[in-house]
């Protein structure tokens, strides 16, 4: 790669010095600047928005998706004798990283491994209905679902369609989380948590070598320091760009920005698990006191839509233009609490990464409902330690942004079951459970597209995440990187070339 002189950066941004260190100069790499380093880089276990960057690089999914999200084959190609059943065919001469066939045995242990509860994986929740999985030739696999699945050939071309090598997880065990052995256009050389994560060419990967050699992931939450960094050439490709930063972008030549409407939400957690927010009543105060106009303005300069649910526009026959939930109203929330027999101010603390943006929304929101009757206190964590922090409910509030899924059940199912891995609030509603899992066997799409807005409807009543906006991806690079942008923000640098 073409290098330029690697500087130090020092930003101030929400009134916090940020700096971060010279970086290591490598004339062969693609620099790309993340907000986070991944928490994991087996997909398995992989349940953060942090891991998004890096994934598709390392892991290739059964299926491809398009970027207008069409489904084609990838490793492998599908036939589907009746609504349950599907045969996938891999492609000739397939490896892993380390050597090891990718066959119909690995395709099998894969699937296996997802599916056993003793793994513990996200995984399992997206594979549904899946039932069995038969080797019935080298290279043939035949999937048997119990149910239909409206939702499966998306899954299999994301997370739970990626493969690794069943030899790398027997030998490296619980190392294979930071080692991991996948068979994308990428393999991990090294990873130094917090400070890189280095990737070079897989040679026998299937659509050939990729053209760029080798790639460094560098995590620099701060959103100042990254552009800083990309202008000055030191990394080659950012994977966000903060709103009111994108005018540096657009006026600079030597630069390029992408932007996309998005498939995932920004939202936070209420628990409602234990007080205050488990009265829904409270909830719905808290919720009301929120403006989320101010905060598309305020923390994405109008890069971003108000949200009122967990569809995003960007799915449209799915997308329910006329849901509402009241927001923007002090007054009416102060008047819930008091019928509520809650007595203000109500303390809650809203935890937040440290990133400037998610402080910048959280201070707005504590603003807001320290307005309505709240006592609002911000903790600010590290990105890392986000996902302990939601699943073990330590916060009243806590961000939840979600990168979104180009199936509307990989914005619902996981999050409002009452056994979703990403029920973070450990909400629990039957009615919204069975019209979620009905949407899932529905293959007709606008009894779906009914089943989902009659969930949201209740979950609007109910509150049980706090949805401000559906955020547009903003990503930039140098202007002489060829790449192409994803809805959902994932990077596939098998299809980038450097000019």
């Amino acid at each position: 790669m073409k290098r330029r002189t690697i500087l130090a950066a020092i930003a101030i941004a929400g009134g916090a010095t940020a700096f971060t260190p010279a970086l290591a100069q490598d004339d062969a790499a693609l620099d790309v600047a993340i907000v986070s380093d991944p928490v994991t880089l087996d997909p398995a276990l992989m349940a953060s928005f942090f891991e998004l960057a890096v994934q598709y690089n390392i892991f290739e999914p059964l299926l491809h998706t398009t970027p207008d999200l069409e489904i084609e084959p990838g490793l492998a190609s599908y036939e589907m004798p009746d609504e349950t059943t599907y045969v996938l065919t891999l492609r000739e001469g397939l490896t892993f990283h380390d050597g090891t066939a990718l066959d119909a045995e690995a395709v099998k242990a894969n699937f296996d491994r997802y599916m056993d509860p003793e793994t513990g994986s996200p995984r399992a929740s997206e594979l549904g209905p899946l039932e069995s999985v038969e080797v019935t030739g080298p290279l043939e696999v035949t999937l048997k679902l119990a149910d239909p699945y409206a939702p499966f050939l998306q899954v299999l071309a994301n997370r739970a369609g990626m493969m690794v090598s069943p030899t790398a997880v027997e030998e490296l065990g619980a190392d294979f989380a930071t080692r991991a052995v996948g068979a994308g256009p990428y393999k991990v050389v090294d990873w130094t948590k917090n400070s890189e994560l280095e990737l070079e060419a897989f040679d026998a990967y299937w659509r050939g070598a990729p053209a760029i050699d080798r790639v460094v992931f560098r995590p620099i939450p701060d959103e100042t320091v990254r552009i800083n960094n990309l202008r000055s050439g030191t990394v080659e490709l950012i994977d966000e760009v903060a709103p009111q930063l994108v005018p540096q972008v657009e006026g600079d030549a030597s630069l390029k920005l992408k932007k996309s409407p998005g498939l995932g939400f920004n939202a936070f957690s209420f628990n409602t698990t234990a007080a205050p927010f488990d009265d829904p009543q409270v909830r719905r105060a808290f919720s009301m006191a929120v403006d989320p106009q101010v905060v598309m303005q305020a923390a994405y300069f109008g890069a971003a839509s108000p949200a009122a649910g967990a569809i995003p526009p960007s799915i449209g026959w799915a997308y329910d233009d006329s849901l509402e939930a009241p927001r923007a109203d002090p007054e009416g929330a102060r008047a819930l609490l008091e019928e509520a027999g809650i007595d203000a101010p109500v303390s809650i603390e809203i935890t937040v990464t440290n990133s400037p943006i998610y402080v910048r929304i959280a201070q707005i929101l504590q603003s807001q409902a320290n307005e309505a009757g709240f006592d609002v206190s911000i903790n600010q964590i590290d990105s890392t330690s986000l996902i302990t922090v939601l699943r073990e409910r330590t916060s009243d509030l806590t961000m939840s942004p979600w990168s979104g899924r180009s199936d509307p059940d990989g914005n619902m199912y996981n999050y409002f079951t009452i056994d979703g891995p990403n029920n973070f609030p450990g909400w629990k509603n039957e009615e919204v459970d069975r019209l979620l899992k009905d949407a899932r066997t529905e293959t007709d799409q606008t009894a779906r597209a009914e089943l989902y807005a009659q969930a949201q409807r209740i979950i609007a009543d109910e509150a049980p995440l706090l949805f401000l906006v559906f955020p547009e991806k903003l990503q930039a690079s140098v202007a002489d990187l060829d790449w192409t942008q994803w809805p959902d923000g994932a990077f596939r640098l098998q299809f980038a070339t450097m000019e």
